[in-house]
């Protein structure tokens, strides 16, 4: 059918026939599949005389992301109901799933035969009904299905984090020093799921971060290090749909996707070696260091499985690492950092895993890979390698703080009385963050001056907040009074007196 590009815009994915051109075969469906060259996608069909018969109509956003121009030839089919819906049921009935079940499953998937919610029920079955571990081995390495490679000559070192913590910038000082001590770490990225500002977000803010396979290829040998979006790369690219469709609209994260969706990521980009950081803390995604230990094991057997060397390391992550949140507050703070002047915590941290990827590749023995990567900050090293990243990205030569933009609509919360910050609340703060507009609007943000252990005095600023948009800060300080981010107490914890209302046995 030829493609009319309709003059309007929607948010659900549509097409629009003419009623003269529906095929009775599809009259149980609104639904039909569109493929043009290489690319298709299951949509909803609107019936409407407002186009010709034997045309569709496709708002501008779905004709860009398919490729369609007016004029194109669209080939499109109704929609049968998908085999793998039967497969997906299974987990439901308490069943195992098989390599065949899952692998039909994403290929459904991958093929556009899927509805929002076929694979909302796909995931919502992994988030409430746990696989084991023969199965996630099966779902990470069916992501890898279809995926787009990229390969070079010699081993490649990685660092990920599951993510959840608002304001956990490490990546951009843990690229740069070990890109620094001659390792290769393409690192690949994720935009936030579930926190303020994902590191791909972040880097965005300086540099470039859509690079194609071949770009990579070209640069990061010459640099030793990238940091780049993996969403352009079409890595698992079943992944990329869920998280997409269902993860991130509905905050789910499932455990053996997040293992799954990081190592098919690496397997696609050849890394060998992998360091782990897996942020511990309430608000966090992982509560307790049980939960993170469990995880943990998983995500190194699996590594194992498919062959990637993986080493967890769990990380304090019971408030915020650093003092910004928000893209472009946290770039500014990793490049004050790696010029000597930022926060210990964002310091310390980049500089332990660091020394973990050290140890993995010989370099130093365990528990003191830490002390090249201290050096390699001290003596400017790494500094200069960001610098030379950035630029290679498209970036400034000479990154400066202090011409890194944020928003012009500022607020402060202060503290209500004087007493100690016993608590910070991760999951108040990612609302806070969240209601400025973090990380679409890379401006917003917020910064948390004083933090858990301090004192403070009646009238202190606790946190400063920053965006775009003025309707955005009066729904963060809304959010604010709703449950303050932060517990206030005295150094009296609690009393027990003889009240005579108990007694000892």
């Amino acid at each position: 059918m030829k493609a009319v590009i309709l003059d309007l815009e929607t948010r659900s994915e549509l097409i629009v026939m003419n009623p003269e051109d529906e095929d009775p075969r599809d009259s149980q469906t609104n639904m039909a599949q569109i493929r043009f060259e290489t690319k298709r996608r299951l949509v909803q069909v609107i019936r409407s005389p407002m186009v010709p018969k034997g045309s569709i109509g496709l708002p501008p956003s779905l004709a860009n992301s398919m490729g369609v121009s007016e004029g194109s030839n669209v080939a499109v089919f109704a929609r049968r109901k998908p085999i793998s819906l039967p497969l997906i049921k299974k987990k439901y009935m308490g069943k195992t799933w098989t390599h065949d079940d899952i692998r039909t499953i994403v290929d459904d998937m991958y093929q556009g035969n899927v509805t929002d919610q076929e694979m909302t029920m796909f995931t919502l079955a992994m988030q409430y009904e746990n696989l084991s571990i023969d199965e996630t081995e099966h779902l990470t390495k069916a992501f890898t299905l279809n995926s787009e490679t990229i390969e070079f000559s010699e081993p490649v070192y990685d660092k990920h984090s599951i993510g959840g913590i608002p304001g956990n910038k490490v990546s951009l000082l843990i690229v740069p020093i070990v890109a620094a001590a001659g390792l290769l770490i393409p690192k690949t990225s994720s935009r936030a799921i579930t926190s303020p500002s994902g590191t791909a977000d972040t880097f965005e803010v300086l540099a470039n971060v859509k690079f194609t396979s071949d770009e990579i290829q070209d640069i990061a040998p010459k640099t030793r290090g990238m940091l780049v979006w993996g969403g352009q790369l079409n890595l698992a690219p079943v992944d990329s749909e869920i998280i997409t469709r269902v993860e991130r609209p509905l905050s789910l994260d499932p455990e053996s996707v997040i293992i799954a969706s990081i190592l098919s990521k690496k397997l696609a980009t050849g890394v060998k070696h992998m360091v782990l950081d897996m942020p511990v803390g309430p608000g966090t995604k992982m509560a307790t260091r049980e939960e993170a230990q469990n995880l943990s094991r998983l995500f190194v057997e699996i590594g194992r499985r498919v062959g990637i060397q993986v080493e967890c390391a769990l990380t304090y992550a019971d408030q915020p690492v650093g003092h910004a949140i928000g893209p472009a507050l946290e770039a500014r703070e990793a490049v004050v950092t790696l010029m000597g002047k930022g926060p210990r915590s964002v310091l310390e941290k980049s500089i332990e895993l660091s020394g973990i990827l050290f140890e993995m590749a010989g370099m130093a023995s365990r528990g003191k890979g830490n002390e090249i990567a201290a050096e390699i900050v001290k003596s400017g090293k790494a500094l200069s390698k960001f610098n030379e990243i950035v630029h290679a990205q498209g970036g400034a030569k000479n990154v400066k703080p202090e011409e890194i933009e944020i928003g012009q609509y500022t607020g402060k919360i202060v503290a209500t009385d004087d007493g100690y910050i016993s608590r910070i609340f991760n999951t108040q703060i990612k609302g806070m963050a969240a209601a400025l507009g973090c990380p679409q609007d890379k401006k917003s943000g917020l910064i948390l001056h004083r933090k858990q252990g301090e004192f403070v005095k009646k009238g202190d600023v606790i946190i400063e907040l920053f965006t775009t948009r003025e309707s955005a800060l009066d729904r963060a300080l809304q959010v604010a009074n709703v449950k303050a981010p932060w517990l206030l107490e005295g150094m009296v914890l609690e009393r027990i007196s003889d009240s005579g209302n108990f007694e000892i046995q």
